[in-house]
């Protein structure tokens, strides 16, 4: 059977990565950032969110694991634009996770999210979806890594 099916609940899951691990008795689960840092992004991602050429964005890459088990890679990129207002905080996450912030807010809008095979030797899935607060748009893309399979 194809991971893509093993993994299906996690890939179609639309609330907390973080929360629905507890939920499977993921004990500390924890954020390990990988970079933060403000660079051009990929032109994929310029072309998903109407970035304009030689516009920096806020790249975070984070690694969410715990003990030693991998869950989920993520790479988010927040337009200059998106990090206004209310928004700003969203620059100052440090190892908190994306959607303890994101889940919390009433107006949020989660496009549909786009699935992908990462790696076909190791059928290795990810997701790709666009968060919409205040007309200000983020790209998350997460990829869920083997151990999952193990929940």
């Amino acid at each position: 059977m194809s991971n893509f099916l093993k993994l299906q609940p996690w890939l179609t899951h639309s609330g907390s990565f973080m929360k629905r691990l507890k939920e499977h008795r993921v004990e500390y689960p924890e954020i390990e950032v990988l970079k933060h840092r403000f660079e051009f992004p990929s032109l994929a991602e310029r072309i998903s969110l109407n970035i304009k050429p030689r516009h920096y964005a806020l790249i975070r890459e984070v690694m969410i694991k715990s003990h030693e088990k991998q869950w989920m890679f993520a790479r988010t990129v927040f337009p200059q634009e998106s990090l206004t207002g209310s928004l700003r905080q969203l620059i100052h996450l440090k190892n908190k996770s994306l959607g303890s912030v994101l889940f919390k807010n009433p107006h949020l809008i989660r496009s549909e999210c786009e699935f992908y095979c990462v790696d076909e030797n190791e059928d290795l899935w990810g997701r790709r979806s666009t968060f919409i607060i205040q007309h200000k748009a983020i790209l998350l893309d997460e990829i869920f890594l083997q151990d999952l399979l193990c929940l």
